[in-house]
């Protein structure tokens, strides 16, 4: 293995910003983002942009979408309704774009440019597509953002926008501008959609393809407003899908996970229903491996001027040894490595390798790819290539100073928050017991933030911070910064798996005790505790304290039907009682005392879970000893 020099940068590095640069043009001038990837796709608003669709890249998911999608697109009886679940930032909403535009009119600049990118990633599956679709108008694209409002109405109201753009008769609009509102009758809203599905067939049209993006907004909103049953509307829609029609309805929806999910504050008779009605849906998981997104990296770059020799030659050496040390992704050969890697350029190929997992692992997967890419953040790609020259290199520890600046706020997973939370803690007590430079330490920095996301993404074959991959970043330094790092006591060697971890800092199983202490709270009555942790002020009733010229108040508190009928008060004042329903209770309140004011609240489940979690974190640290010992953990239960 060729043994590189450790990688350094002008803008950072203080011995190579002193070296003249007069005549050496800043890494802008050359490398250039291409404004297609600098933003995140909105369907109203680019569902006529023929940009994004130029630039779209068909990666295998979105190949294996169009593959489910191509049986239905029949007049006979089939699987229309499909659901692509993934995580924020997967690329759903540019995929539907992409596929409104493959199947539109005939003659349409939007779908010629659709055909020929998909021809370019696979011939056969566009000819069958463009064969399958020949009416001359194609399918009308109903495209609907979500938003925390009602289906029904924001459905109707995309479907008159699409019905208007298209020059249907006027006469529709105004039915479906009419009818737009939260309630709306499912049979009349179903009617309208056949009605349109009859005048798009005597127009020349082929189909009516509803997109529904960020479908959980809707579900969301359902959960706070479960009396108005509108979950029902996509049961009957995708039912209507998989009717024979000379117009077949063609219903793609997106979300970020399954149906259920989203009716979490709903009891679990409400979220049984809200999965037996994602049972209508074919479903696709919608989350590309990592060389997928290193083909969208590489296509995001443009460059005008070719590489500098020293770059090649670099390049070259470092490859090699991720590639000895098997670290390049899977199912990526070495010719086809090397050409993603140039492009990539300044990306170390390690920085590149680690960081579409890192997308995956704590934020939202390409969206985040490339905001990291177009961002002029601290430590964003566009800020860098402001700052470096040719031979400067964006190393792995600038995507953690990148993602513990800008994306801190992304950690979902309770474990790779942990294992991040352990690298902060150990940069906070990283001390050096010798003497050594301000260079030298902030080298040693460097690796331990290298180590640290290597860990964080888990080690994926031999893309791991074992001594080989570390020598592809840091050269001959690296023997001596690892034995600076371990000195320290914030890097152990495993010899079974031959990697570097960042010590583990905590032996507490925080996710464990909270569990133990969620079971211990579950005979708690509800009422009682919430009379407890918040006791709520009087209320003043100023009517009748005027007529009677005496000061009478309602006091507010909370009760339950192991609680009910409450006893009568002596003092002439009068409660105001928040009964907590059961799922499927009807409280008799019959008994109430004769002043007392009563408010049902039903869906309760949700608040006895909420309250439990917030009494459990209150009790740990007295309950759990071993917490005050142990500061990874406790910064973990702090926030």
């Amino acid at each position: 293995m060729i043994e590189s020099p450790p990688i350094s940068n002008a803008a950072l590095d203080p011995v190579r910003a002193e070296t003249p640069a007069q005549n050496q043009a800043r890494l802008s001038q050359c490398i250039r983002l291409q404004r297609a990837f600098s933003r995140s796709i909105n369907l109203a608003r680019d569902g006529e942009a023929l940009d994004p669709i130029h630039h779209y890249q068909p990666t295998s998911r979105a190949l294996e979408a169009l593959r489910q999608i191509l049986p239905g697109l029949t007049h006979e009886a089939g699987q229309r309704a499909l659901a692509l679940i993934g995580p924020y930032g997967a690329g759903k909403s540019a995929f539907a774009l992409f596929l409104g535009a493959l199947l539109g009119a005939r003659d349409s600049a939007a779908r010629q440019v659709a055909h020929s990118v998909l021809k370019r990633a696979d011939a056969e599956l566009a000819e069958q597509l463009h064969s399958r679709v020949g009416a001359p108008r194609g399918f009308l694209r109903v495209q609907v953002n979500g938003l925390p409002d009602s289906l029904s109405r924001q459905l109707l109201l995309a479907l008159a926008a699409a019905v208007e753009r298209e020059g249907l008769p006027e006469k529709f609009v105004n039915r479906l501008q009419a009818a737009a509102r939260a309630g709306a009758s499912m049979d009349q809203i179903l009617n309208r959609i056949g009605e349109i599905q009859t005048a798009w067939a005597e127009s020349g049209g082929a189909g009516v393809l509803i997109e529904i993006d960020e479908l959980g907004k809707f579900l969301e909103y359902e959960s706070h407003h479960p009396q108005q049953r509108e979950i029902h509307l996509l049961q009957l829609l995708a039912e209507r899908a998989a009717e024979p029609s000379r117009t077949p309805l063609y219903l793609v929806v997106m979300l970020h996970q399954a149906f259920e999910y989203y009716g979490n504050r709903l009891g679990s008779r409400l979220r049984d229903e809200w999965q037996k009605v994602q049972g209508r849906f074919g479903t696709l998981a919608f989350l590309e491996p990592a060389e997928q997104s290193l083909r969208l990296v590489a296509a995001a770059l443009e460059r005008t001027e070719p590489r500098s020799t020293e770059v090649e030659a670099r390049l070259v050496a470092d490859l090699d040894a991720l590639a000895e040390t098997h670290a390049l992704p899977l199912g990526l050969e070495p010719d086809a490595a090397r050409a993603l890697f140039e492009r990539a350029y300044p990306l170390h190929p390690l920085s590149l390798s680690i960081l579409p997992i890192l997308c995956q692992k704590v934020a939202q997967n390409e969206r985040t790819l490339f905001s990291y890419l177009a961002s002029s953040e601290a430590f964003g790609l566009r800020q860098r290539l402001d700052q470096l020259m040719m031979g400067d290199w964006v190393g792995p520890w600038e995507l953690y100073d990148y993602f513990i600046l800008n994306q801190a706020g992304g950690f979902s997973d309770p474990i790779t928050y942990h294992r991040w939370v352990e690298v902060v803690t150990a940069l906070e007590r990283f001390a050096p017991v010798d003497e050594a430079s301000e260079a030298e330490v902030e080298d040693a920095r460097r690796l331990l933030k290298t180590i640290g996301l290597l860990n964080l993404i888990g080690a994926q074959c031999g893309l791991k911070a074992s001594h080989p991959v570390l020598d592809s970043v840091f050269g001959a330094a690296t023997s001596k910064l690892l034995a600076r790092l371990e000195a320290g006591s914030v890097i152990h060697f495993r010899r079974f798996a031959q990697e570097y971890r960042v010590w583990q800092g905590s032996d507490f199983d925080l996710r464990g005790a909270l569990q133990q202490a969620l079971v211990e709270q579950a005979g708690l009555s509800l009422a009682d505790t919430l009379n407890t942790l918040a006791p709520l002020r009087p209320i003043v009733a100023r009517r009748a304290s005027i007529q009677t010229g005496t000061l009478r108040t309602y006091t507010p508190a909370f009760t339950a039907r192991d609680r009910w009928p409450p006893e009568p008060l002596d003092t002439g004042d009068a409660r105001l009682w928040f009964y907590l329903a059961e799922p499927d209770e009807e409280p008799d309140l019959a008994n109430a005392p004769e002043l007392d004011v009563v408010a049902v609240c039903s869906f309760t489940e949700r608040l006895r879970e909420l309250v439990g979690e917030w009494l459990a974190l209150r009790d740990l640290p007295r309950q759990q000893a071993a917490l005050h010992q142990d500061p990874v953990a406790q910064r973990e239960h702090q926030t």
